[in-house]
C-alpha cells in the first residue's frame, strides 16, 4: 500500500495495530489522515482533528476540535530536551472532553502536527484511558519521542519502539 508514510502512518504501524488490535475494536486517533481510510476498513475509528478538511473525510466518527493556541494562563507540559515555543497549541480541551467516546481499545498519537505540537496530550492525560494500548506515530521527531517517553513515565508502563517512526505502550 503506496500511500503509507510520510504523513501517514508507516505501513509498520498498520501492520502492527492489524497483528495486536482483533477487527472490530475501537481505536481513538488523535489526528486522522489516509491511514484513518485504511483502519476504518477493520475497527470502529473516532478522530480528533483540527482541520476541517480533515472531518467527515473517511470513515470514523469525527470530533471536530480546533487548536486552542497555548498564552501565559495555558501552556504545554515542559517535555525535556524540547524547545517549548514550538508548541503552539494543542486541541481544545473542552471539546475534546466533551466527544470522548465511552470505550475504546486502543489510542493512536498522530496529531496535531508538527506546526502546534502534541504536548497536550500529556498536559490532558487525565481525560484518556490510558489502560489500553498507546501508539505513537514520528518518534523520530524529539519531541515526539520525548512525549511517548513522558507518557510512559507518568502511567508506569514501559514503551518500545515499533521502528524509528512508530512507538507503543502496551
Amino acid at each position: 500500500m503506496s500511500d503509507f508514510g510520510g504523513w501517514a502512518i508507516q505501513e509498520s504501524c498498520f501492520n502492527f495495530i492489524r497483528e495486536t488490535l482483533p477487527g472490530g475494536s475501537t481505536i481513538l486517533e488523535l489526528g486522522s489522515g489516509v491511514g484513518t481510510m485504511h483502519l476504518a476498513k477493520h475497527y470502529k475509528m473516532y478522530s480528533i482533528e483540527n482541520y476541517n478538511a480533515w472531518v467527515n473525510k473517511y470513515n470514523s466518527t469525527y470530533i471536530h476540535a480546533p487548536i486552542k493556541y497555548y498564552d501565559k494562563d495555558w501552556t504545554a507540559p515542559n517535555l525535556p530536551g524540547e524547545d517549548m515555543p514550538k508548541q503552539q497549541g494543542w486541541f481544545d480541551p473542552e471539546i475534546v472532553a466533551q466527544n470522548l467516546p465511552a470505550e475504546y481499545d486502543a489510542i493512536l498519537v498522530d496529531g496535531p502536527n508538527g506546526r502546534f505540537g502534541r504536548g497536550g496530550f500529556l498536559k490532558h492525560l487525565n481525560l484518556f484511558n490510558t489502560d489500553v494500548l498507546l501508539i505513537f506515530d514520528d518518534i523520530n521527531r524529539e519531541s515526539e519521542m520525548e512525549l511517548m517517553k513522558a507518557v510512559s513515565e507518568k502511567i508506569g508502563r514501559p514503551y518500545e519502539c515499533l521502528d524509528d517512526k512508530t512507538g507503543y505502550i502496551k
